[in-house]
């Protein structure tokens, strides 16, 4: 049987920088932090330092191809002949991620310049799982040989890792008033993640470099209803290790959010991931390489304390409208501090 591979399963949702989460390109590791942006995208900022702890966790049970159906992957075996092989996975990925934010006192006109770096850690337990429908002609050592084929491949593609994810780096100017913010950026993901061509998953995308252009607007209410948007357009270099290029896409956070006070704000909050131009590969049958989308909604609920100095939310998103990757739930827990008062 010829050798089936699996790189293409895992989903590192979300690293923004680098993993996830999100996946399009190839192997479906784009480097989106699906939902990590919350109902600060609508709050004024002050100048100052800001740190950030964010901590996301990762359920799949479900795989969906291109058609949005559980894949299956047609292969020839020694044995049997054509055979086609059905793929089931279980992923469960943690991803920690150290943030922090400078907004200056220097302006281009009223624009406050600021800077950010994110750094992204993840573990990943994948389990992957192969099963075939054979014809009821066929013996049952003939089963068993070509389960035995399908499970040692699928241990290949199954296992634990742990590591550092790409490490994004995004200057900003920011536009504030009490009632609406907009800032535009140009940043850059490097490739500092854990990554290796040959093995079946990573914590890193990949040996190359992402150029990435970032909108975010929001507007607040008097009757304190606030709406966010925080958009980026991810533009892939080649990857040196595979000489394959992944294709570009749009990742996109929006939430509205309701003050019920002073400190707590409740909401619901969305987020899309839809790859716009397909990936380049030197095999053209190449399964890890296709375009990816996925969205999720949930609800969100935050508190801010007295001081306004920490923020802290929680939320749950579910995926639907899969293609290409996993799909699951994300559960999110950030913790914001302003760090110099």
């Amino acid at each position: 049987m010829h050798k089936i591979g699996y790189r293409g399963l895992l989903v590192l949702t979300g690293l923004a920088i680098g993993l996830p989460t999100a996946m399009a390109t190839e192997g479906g590791a784009v480097r989106a932090l699906n939902g990590a942006a919350g109902s600060e995208i609508s709050a004024p900022q002050f100048p100052g330092w800001y740190g950030q702890l964010w901590l996301q966790h990762y359920r799949a049970d479900r795989l969906r191809d291109e058609q949005g159906r559980s894949p299956a992957l047609r292969t020839e075996d020694s044995v049997v002949g054509p055979l086609e092989v059905e793929r089931q996975a279980r992923i469960r990925a943690t991803v920690g991620v150290a943030r922090a934010t400078w907004l200056s006192d220097m302006r281009w006109g009223e624009g406050k310049f600021g800077v950010s770096v994110t750094v992204p850690f993840a573990e990943v337990d994948q389990q992957i799982r192969l099963s075939a429908q054979l014809p009821a002609s066929f013996n049952a050592a003939t089963r068993d040989l070509v389960q035995e084929r399908l499970d040692f491949n699928a241990a290949r593609a199954s296992g634990k890792r742990h590591g550092l994810g790409d490490v994004e780096v995004m200057p900003y100017l920011d536009w504030q008033t009490d009632t609406y913010r907009v800032g535009v950026g140009l940043g850059v993901v490097a490739p500092t993640g854990d990554y290796d061509a040959q093995r079946d998953f990573n914590t890193g995308a990949g040996n190359f470099w992402t150029l990435r252009p970032l909108l975010v607007a929001g507007r607040a209410f008097d009757n304190g209803v606030t709406l966010g948007l925080r958009a980026t357009y991810s533009i892939n270099g080649k990857n040196r290790d595979s000489d394959n290029r992944s294709g570009q896409y749009l990742a996109a956070d929006f939430g509205a959010h309701y003050n019920v006070n002073d400190e707590w704000r409740i909401g619901a909050q969305g987020f899309l991931n839809w790859q716009t131009t397909g990936d380049r590969c030197l095999d053209p049958d190449e399964s890890r390489c296709g375009k990816v989308r996925a969205f999720g909604f949930g609800p969100s609920i935050s508190y801010t304390s007295e001081s306004g100095l920490a923020f802290v939310d929680f939320k749950i998103l579910r995926e639907f409208g899969v293609r290409q990757r996993p799909e699951g739930t994300m559960f999110w827990v950030r913790l914001n501090l302003r760090l110099d008062q």
